[in-house]
């Protein structure tokens, strides 16, 4: 599929149709995890969406590039000392702006 071309995105879009877990906002060749926790007690499982993500990539022949995967924590927990997300391949950088 030429690069620009109407149906690249379309595409790029009908192969991570499948692509679920979690809340999934899909755009062009962007794909963004969400997860909403209601208050501090609340358990996070943005690391099982992260491995699931991994694990489809490798079935789907894909490869995720984690120098531009970042992570962004809004609210009351930016502020806490949330684990950081690894991968196999480092970890992910937590940012406050992207």
């Amino acid at each position: 599929m030429p690069q620009g071309s109407w149906l690249g995105p379309l595409s790029f879009l009908v192969l991570v149709d499948d692509l679920t877990g979690c809340l999934t906002h899909k755009y062009v060749d962007d794909s963004t995890l969400s997860e909403l926790l209601q208050s501090n007690s609340s358990h996070s499982s943005m690391t099982n969406y992260l491995q699931n993500l991994i694990d489809w990539t490798a079935v789907n022949d894909m490869q995720l590039n984690t120098s531009k995967t970042k992570e962004m924590v809004f609210g009351r927990l930016a502020q806490t000392d949330l684990p950081l997300l690894t991968t196999t391949t480092g970890t992910i950088e937590r940012v406050t702006s992207f």
